[in-house]
């Protein structure tokens, strides 16, 4: 084996730490920025694929007044095929204990729970009969012989009340109508009548099915209620109705006075007052109630809500409003859209949220990220000096030397990012089965969106081997013979701390050295105190979408599980920078510490020297991360429409630093074993 590649091997060998180290940190930082940006894709996917699916209308035409005709359906049909369009019909009326108001009729119900009730009515004789919305997960009770007019339900859900099989409802109402003319006696008489009719029509629960403009089973709203969603109130119940909706023959009581002609010449007309009953057939079909159609735009593949979707619906919703454009104008016909659905557009807008997260938390993750891995790469750099050179001297080229340590960090860095790509996998796969708290989901689409992915783990790998081949050129600009010896000291100056004697003159002796190590090397300083207050920023960026969730029953409990995420991830990120850089900075005073070991320190009093060191950086590093951390929740609660930094819960702003003091803690006593465990003798005949 040639000596380069001895070098070589030596050198992963050495340095396996610094290896697992830059691994760690690219499958932290990719692996939640990539899961976050694949989970926003998949929820667009798989509704795209429900909404195809289940051939979901993108548009609604809904007739405020009355039933569209035939001619009304045949326009749009013209359009859009017969096949892309169904006419349907809703009702929605609010139960106030069992009573409702019903186009001026006065109804009483048995049964319905209270609160807004919506009804669906099809002129068809099956739920398996409707071509646009389809229906599944449709169970159909057996009911032997009722007369009963079958009715279905929304699917049980968490909102909509368990239904009990074959139960029965009941709707009564007293109609009155006015009469001016009488049939009585073969004659039809002139008259000044009311008409009292007792209605009463009973239903029976012939199944339940799901509907799939009805994804949400916890929030599902009125969306005719008003234009504001604070205005909207949550549905109590959803039936559906195939064919007719009131099928009775009633006895209907006649009052008034009628006006009898003369029956032989030479009498006058005579009024004659009318008190009788008279059987009245009272027939409602599905037919005369069918105030909506519903379009399904042809050869729709873009996805749902995307820009090329959202240009083609305001293009379809136009063209319809000119087809209706007398109804349109006196507000007659309105037009509706998957924004105005309540399931979809919250669905939509929850990853669209998740996705602003992921931005606002890709900037400071990747900084922090970029930051160690670069520190990683460039202080190895400097540990290698003397390798270099003997590679130089033995006249191998200058590209090949810095094509060692370029491997060394292609390596770490494809390793981690291979990792994170799983790992982003798994995570949007929890993000979207979280959502199994606020919706039936559709089913997850197997299709896979990786520009998240890809984008962070390039800007991650970029930037460290661009990086390694400018500390790499410095470094091989530089004469063998300079690089064989040692890098000359740091010049000692006094610290800033030193020119405030009532500060200084009160530490004692161990307590000036750690501040003038602290400070003596301030890149080396500042590097530590950015990355930990980076950390500890998004560890209460973490804790307080977790609070916003938990404690402030704001943002909804799908938002529970991707803040369970982000603080996870936060918290690992921290616990491996603040390993990163303390193994780091162990490594690189190896010799100094071996020093204070044969001065006669004891291990605690070494283990000391580095702690002190860590502690008052790392405490500085958190102290600066509140405030940042709060303009990175800030920057949250914009992109997520709810929550705000003064509403952050007063335990949030202890959890987050007192956190990273743990791990602070955690590191230095996993670490103590590499203090102690130095050798002297092999670090003090080191050159360096």
């Amino acid at each position: 084996m040639s000596t380069f590649f001895k070098t070589l091997w030596r050198m992963f060998r050495r340095h396996v730490t610094r290896l697992v180290s830059i691994m760690l940190m690219v499958l932290v930082s990719v692996g939640l920025l990539s899961g976050i940006g694949i989970s926003t894709e998949k929820i667009n996917l798989s509704v795209s694929d429900f909404a195809a699916d289940r051939n979901v209308s993108d548009i609604i035409v809904m007739n405020t007044e009355g039933a569209f005709t035939e001619d009304d359906l045949a326009l749009l049909s013209e359009r859009y095929g017969a096949e892309n369009v169904l006419r349907g019909g809703m009702l929605e009326f609010t139960v106030a204990d069992g009573k409702a108001t019903v186009n001026d009729t006065q109804l009483t119900l048995t049964n319905v729970p209270d609160g807004v009730v919506r009804v669906y009515l099809y002129d068809c004789e099956r739920p398996e009969d409707v071509g646009i919305n389809t229906f599944s997960d449709i169970q159909t009770f057996y009911l032997g012989d009722s007369e009963a007019i079958r009715v279905y339900a929304e699917r049980e859900t968490t909102q909509f009340s368990a239904h009990t099989r074959a139960e029965t409802y009941t709707l009564s109402a007293t109609m009155t109508e006015h009469l001016d003319q009488f049939e009585y006696m073969g004659m039809t008489l002139e008259g000044d009548l009311d008409v009292t009719i007792p209605l009463e029509q009973e239903y029976i629960l012939a199944g339940t099915l799901y509907n799939p403009q009805h994804m949400a089973i916890r929030d599902d709203v009125s969306y005719t209620e008003g234009a504001d969603e604070e205005e909207y109130e949550l549905l109590s119940a959803v039936y559906y109705v195939f064919g007719d909706l009131v099928d009775v023959t009633v006895t209907a009581q006649v009052t008034g006075t009628v006006t009898v002609p003369a029956l032989v010449p030479g009498m006058e007309e005579t009024e004659r007052e009318i008190d009788t009953t008279q059987e009245e057939t009272i027939a409602v079909g599905a037919e005369e109630l069918l105030n909506e159609i519903y379009i399904s735009l042809p050869d729709a593949d873009e996805t749902l809500f995307s820009l090329g979707y959202d240009a083609r619906v305001d293009e379809e919703t136009a063209a319809v409003e000119a087809l209706f454009a007398d109804r349109c104008a006196d507000g007659t016909v309105e037009i509706l859209t998957l924004e105005e659905n309540y399931s979809f557009r919250s669905f939509h807008e929850y990853s669209e949220k998740i996705l602003g997260i992921g931005i606002v938390l890709m900037v400071v993750f990747l900084f922090v990220t970029v930051l160690v891995v670069l520190s990683t790469v460039t202080r190895l750099l400097d540990e290698e000096r003397a390798q270099i050179a003997c590679l130089m001297s033995q006249g191998y080229p200058t590209a090949r030397i810095i094509g060692k340590y370029l491997l060394f960090a292609l390596v770490g860095t494809v390793i981690g990012g291979a990792g994170a790509y799983f790992a982003g996998l798994g995570i949007a796969r929890i993000v979207y089965i979280n959502f199994e708290w606020q919706y039936t989901l559709p089913p997850y689409s197997p299709s896979v969106s990786l520009w998240f992915y890809f984008g962070t783990f390039l800007v991650i790998l970029l930037s460290t081997l661009i990086a390694t081949a400018v500390a790499g050129h410095k470094l091989t600009r530089q004469q063998p013979a300079d690089l064989l010896r040692p890098k000359v000291p740091k010049s000692g100056k006094k610290v800033f701390l030193e020119r405030i004697p009532l500060v200084w003159n009160r530490l004692s002796f161990k307590y000036k050295s750690t501040m003038r190590n602290v400070l003596r090397f301030f890149g080396r300083f500042l590097m530590t105190v950015v990355s930990v207050a980076c950390s500890t920023a998004l560890v209460l960026a973490g804790l307080s979408i977790l609070d916003c969730c938990l404690f402030q029953d704001i943002g909804g409990p799908a938002m529970i599980g991707i803040s369970v995420i982000v603080l996870i991830f936060a918290a690992l990120l921290n616990f491996v920078v603040t390993y990163t850089l303390t193994n780091i900075n162990i490594s690189e005073r190896e010799r100094e510490l071996a020093t204070l070991m044969v001065l006669g320190y004891q291990d605690k009093e070494v283990a000391g020297y580095i702690y002190r060191e860590i502690y008052i950086t790392s405490s500085i590093g958190m102290l600066c991360g509140i405030p940042f951390g709060a303009l990175v929740c800030l920057f949250i609660f914009q992109v997520m429409g709810f929550g705000s930094v003064a509403g952050i819960s007063w335990f949030v702003w202890i959890l987050a630093p007192l956190l990273s003091i743990l791990f602070t803690i955690l590191v230095t006593l996993m670490l103590r074993h590499k203090i102690v465990r130095i050798d002297m003798n092999d670090s003090l005949k080191a050159i360096e």
